[in-house]
Parts: C-alpha cells; structure tokens; sequence
C-alpha cells in the first residue's frame, strides 16, 4: 500500500504591481531591436488592402536575392526604423495597387502601422514617413497579357 502525496501548497499571488513575493520588485531592462520594428511595420503594413509590396522594385529584387540566400521568409525591404530609446521614426516605401486612392491609404497605415507597433513591440512612432514608389496595374503579373519574346534565330551556317 502507498502512503499519498501530500498536497503542494498554493504559490502565494504576487504583489499588486508585480515583483516577488514579499513586496521586491523584479528589475531588469528591456531592448528592442530595430529589426522587431522593422518585422512589425511590414506585417501590419501588409495588412492594409491596397498595398501590394513594400519597397522599390530594386530593393524587392535585393530581397529576393537574400531570401534565396539565406532562407529567410521575411522581407522588411523598404522600411526603415530609426530608434530613440522607447519612439521610433519609420520610413514606409509601398507599391499601392491601381484604383486605390494613396491618401486614404496612407491615412489607414498612418492609423494601423503605429497602433500595432506600441502594441507589439511597445515602441511608439513618433513618424511615419511613406513613400508610394509604384502603382501595380491590373493584369501586370498574369503572363497571357506580356508580349510574347520572338523565338530564337538560329545560328549563321558556315560554308
């Protein structure tokens, strides 16, 4: 026969406010990086409709490049993040797709991108600078509406 386990006793709740039991605050820092405010801008920029990429088609190409490189699945190409200490001033370059007004867009990641900057990484932006660096019109990547390459001349026969 087994003897049973006596019952653990309830941790005590911490402290209001926080800290350790008996009142002694847990101190520490914290730092974020410019590259989690860099992650954080592109996703919520993402999220706004009308934006089709972020970044000029150069720094898209260079993107590429380094996803293939290197693996990586984020691409924070055309945002920019100074930090200062807990404020962050952002560059935005965006490709804006055909029909949607750059204003109201620029209005909705001026809302959007700061909120979810403060609430993720608890960084607040002081400034949102955008760039609209293209308009991707309809039909642009669908390869029937490209012109179709000539064939091949085959090469000159020697006699």
């Amino acid at each position: 026969m087994s003897t049973p386990t006596p019952p653990v006793p309830p941790t005590p709740p911490p402290p209001p406010g926080g800290g350790l039991p008996g009142g002694t605050p847990v101190t520490g820092s914290t730092e974020v990086l410019p590259a989690v405010v860099q992650k954080v801008v592109a996703y919520a920029a993402r999220e706004i409709p009308g934006v089709v990429a972020l970044g000029a088609a150069g720094s898209r190409a260079i993107g590429a490049v380094r996803q293939s490189l290197t693996g990586s699945t984020e691409n924070v190409g055309g945002v920019r993040v100074e930090l200062d200490g807990d404020t962050a001033k952002v560059g935005l370059d965006v490709e804006i797709e055909y029909g949607v007004g750059a204003r109201e867009l620029t209005r909705g990641l001026r809302r959007h991108v700061p909120e979810a900057v403060e609430q993720i990484a608890g960084v607040r932006v002081t400034e949102l600078n955008i760039v609209v660096t293209d308009v991707h019109l309809p039909g642009a990547d669908d390869p029937a509406d490209q012109p179709t390459p000539p064939p091949p001349s085959a090469p000159a026969a020697t006699l």
